[in-house]
């Protein structure tokens, strides 16, 4: 128990490892749509109409690298923490109710 809160780490701690399981494939895809940024403006090239947008568009993509390099890692570390989270908390749940099932007397 937490000294003086009245609250055990059980009552503290909530986890939904459904939920936390579905935040890592968003933040897995947000990732991978990020990643294909660069095919996408090159596809761009006629829907634009205009060679200087065109440049534009490829001249903030090169200079956002870093950045984009930064948020892939920021991703990947979520989606991981997430899906850790998620397996974590279903294997201490079933550890938990397997534990706490009567035990059958040997016939």
């Amino acid at each position: 128990m937490l000294k003086g809160t009245g609250f055990g780490m059980a009552d503290r701690f909530r986890s939904n490892p459904q939920v936390a399981g579905e935040m890592s494939r968003q933040l897995s895809q947000i990732r991978a749509d990020v990643a294909s940024l660069g095919d996408a403006i090159d596809q761009s090239g006629a829907g634009t109409g205009s060679p200087r947008i065109q440049d534009a568009l490829h001249q903030f993509f090169a200079d956002s690298s870093d950045s984009r390099g930064k948020l892939d890692q920021l991703l990947e570390r979520a989606a991981g923490m997430l899906a850790g989270l998620a397996e974590g908390t279903t294997v201490l749940d079933q550890g938990l109710s397997d534990a706490l099932e009567p035990q059958q007397a040997p016939a």
